[in-house]
């Protein structure tokens, strides 16, 4: 075999990312070297190069990626035809799995890594003996409770637009962060509309960030009161925080903060989180007590959700649900409802404490005290 720098190229490329995946850096030098120090930096720089362009660059790169692909296969078939030669398609095959090499470098280089980042549990006073199952009911009654004193306020102030960058929401993110540690700001992306709206729709998807050019996708059927809470969970990966379960405590934090609207989503959606972390029976009592405007909201929200296709949904969340475990999120998909026991474990909502209940819904919450699983929503 020919010495070529091709050749060396490539062979580095894949060892590097071979290794990578196989020995991933340790969350200590990960948490220092990169999301503290060289991930804020490239953010900032990437996010405000992505900003000025009206379109997604994930869709551009994903059609640039798919089309080099297709573009190789096409030209080693034709030559192994020509030639009748099966060096052509062992070139093609090793060409492909270079491309998606820098594919897979590029994703952890720009974002990826955050995913070793150690957990928020490790980083924040946690007490894991508040997680009980009265602490989940208190939390999801304290929601129901907020959500309905916060609904008319939140319609007043008005949602924004799925293009707004709501300023309230940018200074409560950057508050959070600053509570966090983080050493700079989060530059914010501007919402963007994605050709994979079709996708979204049909999988459940709410949003995404687009890993190779730090953008905010979201799906533009969004219902108003959805808007915020949305927003500040993706603008909460945009500043590091990959796992879903840390993006959603972060962004919730933020969104409580950004005024009347923002504050009615976060409770609106911490509604559906903390009541489908109970039994059956707790659930609807629990829910029994929600106002018919937050109940008017849930409804618009699960009329579009209609527009699911439930093949697509379980390819999308099957496969997404690898990729989390591929990164170290032991929990995959489920990953999203921790975000309840790290509200409760951090004592951030300052929930009143619940007193033990003897009460027949306790006592069905007892016998299986460990959170139940739901659809996940990013």
């Amino acid at each position: 075999m020919r010495f070529s720098l091709k050749s060396a190229t490539q062979a580095l490329l894949l060892l590097l990312a071979a290794a990578l995946a196989v020995f991933p850096p340790g969350a200590f030098t990960v948490e220092r070297y990169y999301s503290r120090w060289l991930y804020p930096i490239l953010q900032a720089n990437v996010t405000s190069l992505s900003n000025r362009s009206p379109i997604a660059l994930f869709d551009i790169a994903i059609a640039v990626f798919v089309g080099v692909a297709l573009g190789i296969w096409l030209w080693s078939i034709r030559r192994a035809r020509k030639k009748q030669a099966i060096r052509s398609l062992w070139r093609g095959l090793v060409a492909t799995l270079t491309l998606l090499a820098v594919v897979y470098l590029w994703f952890l280089a720009a974002w990826g890594l955050n995913y070793a980042r150690p957990p928020l549990e490790s980083t924040l006073p946690y007490d894991a003996s508040r997680i009980t199952p009265e602490a989940v009911r208190a939390l999801a009654e304290y929601s129901v409770d907020r959500a309905n004193q916060t609904h008319q306020s939140g319609h007043t102030a008005g949602f924004p637009a799925i293009h707004d960058s709501p300023q309230a929401l940018i200074e409560a993110l950057h508050q959070v962060e600053k509570d966090l540690g983080r050493p700079r700001p989060t530059v914010m992306a501007t919402p963007k509309w994605s050709i994979f709206t079709p996708f979204y729709r049909a999988s459940g998807v709410s949003g995404q960030l687009g890993p190779f050019f730090l953008e905010t996708l979201l799906n533009p059927d969004l219902t108003g009161p959805e808007r915020p809470a949305v927003l500040a969970h993706e603008w909460a990966h945009l500043s590091g925080y990959a796992p879903e379960s840390d993006a959603s405590f972060v962004g919730l934090l933020a969104a409580l903060r950004a005024g009347p609207a923002s504050e009615y989503s976060a409770w609106l959606d911490l509604v559906s989180e903390s009541v489908n972390q109970l039994q059956p029976l707790t659930q609807r009592i629990v829910l029994e007590k929600l106002a018919q405007g937050p109940r008017d909201d849930q409804a618009a929200i699960r009329e579009r959700l209609k527009k699911l296709v439930r093949p697509v949904e379980q390819v999308a969340w099957s496969s997404y649900d690898r990729m989390l475990k591929s990164q170290g999120v032991d929990e995959g998909v489920q990953s999203y409802s921790r975000v309840i026991q790290l509200l409760i474990g951090t004592d951030a909502l300052k929930v009143p404490r619940p007193a033990p209940s003897a009460s027949a819904e306790a006592a069905a919450d007892k016998q299986d005290p460990s959170p139940k699983t739901q659809d996940p929503r990013p």
